[in-house]
């Protein structure tokens, strides 16, 4: 009797251990904590917010100060809905506040901070400190000047700025968005601008190339050719060069200008400035030419004060295309090559610079033509270095 006390007492205890998770499983509070964590979990809100300008109301499109552009869709709702009743306009100043979804960003809360004023540039303050747009300069005597405070952040921008540009300006009012008196607080400043498609610009650049040509076929009674003929009745490789080059920068000119007519009016003729490595290139270009004529002129005085033939023999073939890559004994010659060959990949390469800078027309008093970068300017400027050299260094005369 006394062992079998002992043995049930040994195997209840032995059998606690096991027994105790689970009775831990079925306690309470773990219930309770874990109702909690989902109460939590449903409280928690997914929104998002992000600031930026209107770029455009249906659908709406904005724009933030960094230029991320983003699309936000109203939530199923009837027209007749406060959401909908304050839907921004264009060039409005806005923080909104999105739910992101599947289908895109729903729209929970719009709140319209500011605005963009469009106008020209009446003046501008000597310190930068703030500048007066002029609304409406078609109507000078019912233009309205408003005057917009800027801090130093666009002080490098309001620097490039000139009387007469068109610009956009959005900014916050102290005294609320729809107050008459208050500051105005400039948040974005921008150029206002045309986009123009890709097609358009290179018609237009096209179109250019072919109106210089019309002219040179005109004023050469229909052999334009005739511009990069040397004496010796071979094309010039001195002469091509510095054709081609003119005859592509001239056009890039009227492409430029006649795209800042069609986006503006006519009081934005001109104003195109030449940046410094597209002048330098351009001179070099002409050095080329015209130290060519030097060489060849030296050569023929030399021959005749020493009673000596000309250098130069006068072709009796027709020119033709490989006479750009050849001596005067009708041999290829490396210098010539070379010349061309940069001459031809910088226009390409400056071409298509220039459909680019096309892209957008700024309504400036004063642009800048696109630049050639320093590693295009230094194989050019060695390219005509090296026809030079070869062509006072040889006993034949440049041409």
């Amino acid at each position: 009797m006394f062992n079998k006390k002992y043995r049930f007492a040994f195997a209840l205890f032995l059998l606690l251990p096991l027994s105790a998770p689970v009775f831990a499983q079925e306690q309470p509070p773990a219930g309770i904590a874990a109702g909690a964590g989902v109460q939590a979990q449903h409280q928690k809100t997914p929104f998002s917010t992000f600031d930026g300008i209107v770029v455009q109301a249906d659908p709406l499109e904005v724009k933030s100060v960094t230029g991320e552009v983003r699309t936000f869709l109203p939530p199923k709702r009837e027209a007749s809905s406060p959401l909908q009743a304050a839907w921004p306009k264009p060039g409005n100043l806005v923080s909104l506040t999105y739910e992101p979804g599947p289908n895109g960003n729903i729209l929970k809360e719009i709140k319209i901070n500011g605005a963009t004023v469009s106008g020209t540039i009446k003046e501008i303050a000597a310190d930068m400190s703030w500048l007066i747009v002029r609304t409406q300069p078609d109507k000078a005597q019912n233009a309205v000047n408003v005057p917009l405070q800027t801090s130093s952040q666009f002080q490098p921008l309001v620097s490039a700025m000139r009387p007469g540009d068109g610009i956009n300006a959005t900014y916050i009012r102290s005294a609320g968005t729809g107050a008459v008196e208050g500051i105005n607080t400039v948040k974005s400043l921008e150029w206002q601008s045309k986009a123009v498609g890709r097609a358009a610009r290179w018609l237009s650049l096209l179109g250019a190339v072919v109106a210089v040509w019309i002219v040179a076929y005109v004023f050469t009674r229909g052999r334009p050719a005739d511009l990069y003929l040397g004496a010796d009745n071979r094309y010039s490789s001195s002469k091509f060069q510095s054709v081609l080059w003119f005859g592509l920068v001239i056009s890039a000119y009227i492409a430029i200008v006649s795209h800042r007519i069609l986006a503006t009016d006519w009081s934005y003729v001109g104003g195109v400035d030449i940046p410094q490595n597209l002048l330098i290139l351009s001179g070099i270009s002409v050095l080329s030419f015209t130290g060519a004529k030097a060489i060849t002129v030296g050569k023929e005085e030399k021959a005749a004060a020493e009673g000596k033939p000309a250098p130069k023999d006068i072709s009796d073939k027709p020119p033709r295309a490989t006479d750009l890559i050849s001596d005067d004994r009708n041999r290829t010659d490396l210098g010539d090559f070379q010349m061309v060959a940069i001459t031809i990949l910088a226009v390409i390469i400056y071409a298509i610079s220039v459909v680019g800078f096309m892209e957008h027309i700024e309504f400036r008093r004063v642009i800048t033509m696109p630049d050639v970068d320093e590693t295009l300017l230094s194989i050019f400027g060695l390219g005509q270095a090296a026809y030079l050299g070869k062509k006072a260094a040889t006993g034949t005369v440049a041409r």
